[in-house]
């Protein structure tokens, strides 16, 4: 059975070859929880911010 640090250490790896995934950076930012919770955090907080000081 062959470990992870074993795979990715071989010589015979090619990190920049044909197998790999890529996202673009859109695509990552729309499924990225921290991102989205980011995006909510930022309404509730103008929200609340219009609650408290009213329109300016």
């Amino acid at each position: 059975m062959t470990t992870v640090v074993d795979a990715a250490a071989s010589e015979d790896r090619d990190p920049f070859g044909d197998d790999r995934i890529e996202l673009d950076a859109s695509a990552l930012r729309a499924a990225s929880p921290a991102a989205w919770l980011g995006r909510v955090s930022a309404r509730l907080d103008a929200a609340a911010e219009r609650f408290v000081y009213g329109e300016r």
